[in-house]
């Protein structure tokens, strides 16, 4: 009985030094900029962004080039491509350089998204390939997506505003790309 109790003792004295000692740590919402890069151990806000620290263990998503997108979609047909651009970005309707989309992709604005996600719902267990102008608003989308329960979420590096320049003559990009530009 005695062993019982010293042993039971023993292990909450270890299971409470282990739990205390291991540190968390963490990491801005990922924002597409460099201080995703940067580490914290401790809650706060990031002065390079503004965006709220979150714990790294939960930033778990793949960064992708456009010519992996290619090789996805030319596999899967059931893919999602979602742009979270403005409307007028996706199409062409803003006196800003949009560039163009993808052709049958879904546009939800990045600060809708998080109202919209359940029209998305039939998506939560499929293959999501998020893409907006710079790869600045679309990681932040693909962690929030990541965060509520969609299982196979990419983020697409370096935004729409990069394809003319590194895949101007990707016959895959021709073909699954309606440019804005004239």
């Amino acid at each position: 009985m005695k062993t019982s109790i010293v042993l039971v003792m023993l292990l909450v004295t270890f299971a409470t030094s282990f739990s205390q000692s291991v540190k968390k740590v963490y990491v801005c919402t990922p924002c597409g900029y460099e201080c995703d890069l940067k580490e914290y151990n401790s809650l706060g806000t990031c002065n390079s962004c503004g965006m709220a620290y979150v714990e790294k263990s939960t930033v778990d998503f793949d960064n992708i080039t456009f010519a992996e997108m290619c090789d996805r979609v030319k596999k899967n047909k059931d893919i999602l491509l979602l742009d979270v651009r403005s409307p007028g970005e996706f199409t062409g309707e803003t006196s800003m350089s949009s560039f163009g989309h993808f052709k049958d992709a879904i546009n939800i604005n990045v600060s809708e998204l998080p109202a919209r996600l359940v029209e998305l719902e039939a998506y939560k267990n499929k293959e999501i390939i998020v893409y907006c102008s710079h790869s600045h608003r679309s990681p932040r989308a693909t962690y929030l997506m990541k965060t509520n329960g969609f299982k196979n979420v990419s983020n697409v590096s370096g935004g729409v505003s990069i394809l003319e320049r590194e895949f101007g003559n990707n016959e895959c990009i021709s073909k699954l790309f309606v440019s804005h530009v004239k």
